[in-house]
């Protein structure tokens, strides 16, 4: 398994090691045009300037909050893909594994030798599939102002971060109390404002509602949720 193979792979080595063809890749069997291994260089080659601005191999000093959120943008820009490549485990094992592996052990080591490590396989939480989720549900822009737990609230519960319109109404609700209230606990009231609005979905169509409804719900949320935390806004 390549995620073993590599996790104690130096630097260096994996960089040596990146590709962008595998014997074990998979297209679809109908529709599409297959990437070129050119255009995958392109994205690497993008992707490793950027982490070289930001002192790869070594850890940033100011950790890698700035860097992930430039590299929002830069993977939706740059990706090409839809939703429905965008949720194969395939895909983004292939970039972590194969295409990025010097990048996505950078952020991600594999510090407890986990052969089943979320960040750095398919799934929801690896290292680059869920920057271009974010991005492509709340926006570049939105998705750069939330902390890292903020977004997690939203994008982890699919009855929020399953819909583009929810998502962001709750994100500008968010950080707009945020900037007129500045001594808010911020991530207590994400938290919070999210378990109350999964629950408002049991009776309500959040997803359904025009964009004006929509934000009365969530701002009245996110104010009561404020109060119930001993802020007054």
């Amino acid at each position: 398994m390549l995620l073993v193979e590599r996790t104690d792979v130096p630097p260096d080595q994996l960089r040596s090691l990146a590709t962008a063809e595998h014997p074990g890749m998979d297209w679809y069997a109908t529709g599409g045009s297959r990437i070129s291994p050119d255009r995958l260089m392109v994205i690497r080659d993008k992707v490793c300037a950027l982490a070289g601005e930001y002192g790869w191999p070594m850890a940033p000093a100011g950790g890698f909050t700035d860097f992930e959120h430039r590299l929002y943008e830069l993977l939706l820009g740059t990706l090409e893909i839809m939703p429905a490549d965008a949720a194969d485990e395939g895909v983004w094992s292939f970039l972590t594994l194969v295409l990025l592996p010097d990048i996505a052990f950078w952020r991600f080591p594999n510090t407890q030798r986990s052969a089943s490590y979320e960040r750095l396989i398919g799934k929801p939480r690896n290292v680059f599939r869920r920057l271009w989720w974010r991005a492509y549900v709340l926006g570049a822009d939105l998705a750069g102002q939330l902390l890292e737990d903020e977004a997690v609230a939203i994008m982890e519960r699919p009855t929020l971060g399953g819909s583009p319109a929810v998502a962001r109404a709750i994100a500008r609700t968010h950080i707009g109390l945020v900037r007129e209230k500045g001594s808010l606990p911020r991530t207590a009231l994400m938290r919070e404002a999210t378990k109350r609005l999964r629950r408002l979905t049991t009776i309500l169509t959040l997803h359904a509602m025009d964009e004006g409804d929509l934000h009365e719900v969530v701002q009245e949320v996110f104010l009561e949720t404020a109060f119930a935390l001993g802020q007054d806004v």
